[in-house]
C-alpha cells in the first residue's frame, strides 16, 4: 500500500485462524504484520495484505477522495463523521420533544 494508514502487529502462541475486516480468512503464524486503513464511510478497519491488488481490499471514493472498504465502494458517499452529525440532530430533536 503506497500511504498505509495505520499498521498492525498480531502476536499469538501458536498458528491459528484468524477472520479479518469481516472480508477474509486466513491461517496466520505466531506473527501477522499488515498495513491498515480506516474507512471514511464506515470508521471499520481494513487489513491489507501486502502486494494486493488495490482493488481487493478496497477503493478510493472519488467524492471525497478517500479509501472506503469493499461494502462501502458500492453505496453513496455519506463519511462518517456527516452521518454521526446526523445522528446527534436525530437525537437533539426527539429529546427537544419529549420536554414539549
Amino acid at each position: 500500500m503506497r500511504n498505509p494508514g495505520g499498521y498492525s502487529l498480531i502476536v499469538s502462541a501458536d498458528e491459528q485462524r484468524a477472520n479479518f475486516d469481516g472480508f477474509r480468512c486466513e491461517t496466520i503464524g505466531r506473527q501477522h504484520e499488515a498495513d491498515t486503513f480506516t474507512c471514511w464511510h464506515c470508521n471499520r478497519i481494513v487489513h491489507v495484505r501486502a502486494r494486493a491488488n488495490p482493488d481487493e481490499f478496497g477503493s478510493m471514493c472519488r467524492n471525497c477522495m478517500k479509501m472506503v472498504c469493499p461494502t462501502c465502494a458500492d453505496k453513496g458517499c455519506v463519511p462518517f463523521l456527516k452521518k454521526l452529525e446526523q445522528a446527534e440532530k436525530k437525537d437533539m430533536i426527539r429529546r427537544m420533544n419529549l420536554w414539549i
